[in-house]
């Protein structure tokens, strides 16, 4: 198939931000992923750092902002009340820290932003300043953290407690961890640090505050245990996507990540998290950062063939145990033939299904659905040329006004590979993505916008 010149394509008025988006486990965001002949190709295991430094390697030489770490603390039980298939299909389990695995991918790269989710439901505020500002001492300045409130019963039995805490208060909850991370984090004033060798004096201690916060759920009297880091505090990203979700994202967040399956959708959210971060008085709105995924070959056809490939190891009880992990609703209690539009006690997941049905332009069953999830976790395929994903890419952005993208792959680390040899150059050509970091930190890479 014939392909249009760079300078033939869509030109972007703006450029993009673009990520990695990756878990630490044989899968990311693809049920079945990890049986890809080309998954692993290098030989490396996901369980050792070699694999996860070529992906750092890849993405800094095709000048991505960052790699971002989703994450899990316990395995998916909630389809047939059972671990078994979450196991036996590798659903994102088994899943190891990926904090402990970030300084030894910042130790071969020198510019590349490294983003993990941390739980604000099983850490102290303490601890969590401790951990990402020791991690941004050691990275000089590339941390982000993802802050999640955590979801599924599975995480908190295993973290001690008897149940999850109720949604709502998940997030006052989190409304006040940042607020006492925020007070660490200022504790330091940006000259405490004086290392006068001949007055014995390293820390001028009048210019240290205790913070004495007594709070409704924290209570934290005394000030950060770690020096001011290169960026202050990591780049804050958050996923909200229920009210109280958007409303903890619109007033701390600098970066917003959100899958949306269409344009519509996605620009509804982009809009929504803006007015509510006016409405919350922030004078700079977070960023919108979509989830998406890219499947790109030297043809369309070889990209479609491709799609295809990856499509078909995607199975249905696989798929089936991600969705109801997802949703805390047990898929096993639904006949797989039911059409999703006869299914109208779940207002919460009919919305999806009724957008797979839209883009498919049929009736679709509960079968089909659940393993159209599972291909991308309900984020929208890219799959093309590099001049159509291009197309696409920059289209999308457009549309919806996001201000960028976090790619998941579909094999790793070479479809990694792939987007950066294929799509990037391209991306650069139309003005649609930086050609160098104009910075060394995360933040930095983050407020580029030429």
């Amino acid at each position: 198939m014939a392909t249009s010149t760079p300078s033939a394509g869509k030109r972007a008025g703006k450029q993009l931000h673009l990520f990695g988006f990756v878990i630490h486990s044989p899968m990311n965001h693809t049920v079945g992923s990890w049986r890809h002949p080309r998954n692993n190709s290098l030989g490396y295991s996901f369980a050792e750092p070699e694999m996860w430094q070529e992906v750092a390697r890849t993405l800094e030489r095709g000048k991505f902002d960052g790699i971002f770490f989703a994450d899990q603390l316990a395995a998916y039980s909630t389809y047939r009340g059972s671990r078994d298939a979450a196991l036996r299909h590798a659903v994102q389990f088994p899943i190891q820290d990926p904090l402990l695995l970030i300084p030894m991918m910042a130790a071969s790269t020198r510019h590349i932003g490294l983003l993990s989710t941390l739980s604000v439901s099983y850490y102290a505020p303490y601890m969590a300043v401790r951990k990402l500002s020791t991690l941004d001492h050691l990275t000089k300045g590339r941390i982000g953290w993802n802050i999640v409130t955590s979801f599924h019963q599975g995480e908190a039995l295993n973290m001690g407690l008897e149940k999850m805490t109720p949604h709502d208060e998940r997030y006052a909850r989190a409304d006040e961890f940042l607020e006492v991370c925020h007070k660490l984090w200022n504790s330091w004033e940006k000259d405490a640090v004086v290392m006068d060798r001949a007055g014995d004096v390293f820390v001028d201690p009048t210019k240290v505050h205790e913070i004495e916060h007594r709070g409704k759920y924290f209570s934290c009297p005394g000030f950060s245990p770690v020096t001011p880091s290169p960026q202050g505090h990591p780049v804050l990203i958050q996923a909200g996507a229920s009210g109280p979700g958007r409303d903890f994202c619109a007033k701390w967040a600098e970066g917003a990540f959100t899958i949306q399956l269409t344009g519509r959708a996605l620009a509804s959210y982009a809009e929504d998290i803006r007015e509510r971060a006016r409405r919350a008085g922030r004078a700079k709105v977070p960023k919108v950062i979509a989830g998406i995924q890219i499947i790109v070959g030297e043809n369309e056809r070889a990209a479609r063939e491709k799609q295809e490939e990856l499509n078909e190891l995607v199975s249905v009880e696989g798929s089936l145990a991600l969705l109801s992990g997802h949703t805390g609703y047990d898929f096993s209690k639904r006949d797989l033939d039911t059409l999703v539009e006869d299914i109208q006690d779940l207002p919460g997941i009919q919305g999806l299904f009724e957008v797979f049905t839209k883009m498919h332009h049929e009736k679709v069953s509960l079968r089909t659905a659940a393993a159209l999830y599972g291909r991308s976790v309900a984020q929208p395929q890219i799959v093309g040329d590099p001049e159509q994903v291009a197309d696409q890419l920059i289209r999308l952005a457009e549309e919806s006004s996001v201000d960028g993208f976090n790619i998941t792959p579909t094999y790793t680390p070479g479809s990694f590979a792939e987007v950066v040899d294929l799509v990037v150059p391209v991306l650069q050509q139309r003005g649609a993505f930086r050609k160098e970091y104009a910075g060394t930190t995360l933040r930095e890479h983050f407020e580029q916008t030429e």
